[in-house]
């Protein structure tokens, strides 16, 4: 696959980010997410309500503080894959929700880095990982599972 070709019908820059979903998830399924991110990737961690930013994240503490949160806040994180930022929110048990900008994926070698991200998170959670529009999961521009990728230039 060319690297033109993937920023023209992936990677496009309209403004708006690209959404990475696993659905039908649980508690569960977050916790094995975060071991798996946690033990290879650098990460960061901010706890809603606090100034802290912490080197490994904490699901317990995330969703705790989310849902008891009196603004609807919720605890943020975010992977760093090399100089591509996979942004994380807590919003729901029920899916897992990744955001990335478009802007930083500048190469063939970028693309592969989060495909390979998405693998890891497939395999860990044995789950279907897809990467979308923003706010559009039934638009699936790259899906994973287990060892298959597909990619919907």
């Amino acid at each position: 696959m060319k690297w033109q070709q993937l920023r023209n019908s992936i990677y496009y820059l309209d403004g708006t980010l690209r959404d990475i979903y696993v659905q039908g998830t649980t508690k569960d399924d977050w916790l094995i997410w975060a071991d798996f991110v946690n033990q290879n990737y650098k990460v960061s961690f901010n706890p809603v309500g606090t100034n802290l930013v912490e080197g490994k994240i904490d699901v317990n503490k995330a969703f705790e503080n989310c849902f008891n949160s009196d603004e609807g806040e919720c605890s943020i994180a975010t992977v760093f894959l090399d100089d591509i930022l996979v942004q994380i929110y807590f919003f729901s048990a029920d899916e897992i929700e990744n955001d990335i900008t478009p802007v930083e994926i500048n190469s063939i070698e970028d693309h592969n880095k989060l495909v390979n991200y998405m693998l890891g998170v497939s395999r860990a959670l044995k789950k279907k990982v897809i990467l979308t529009p923003d706010s559009q999961p039934e638009n699936e521009l790259i899906s994973v599972y287990l060892d298959e990728v597909i990619v919907n230039v």
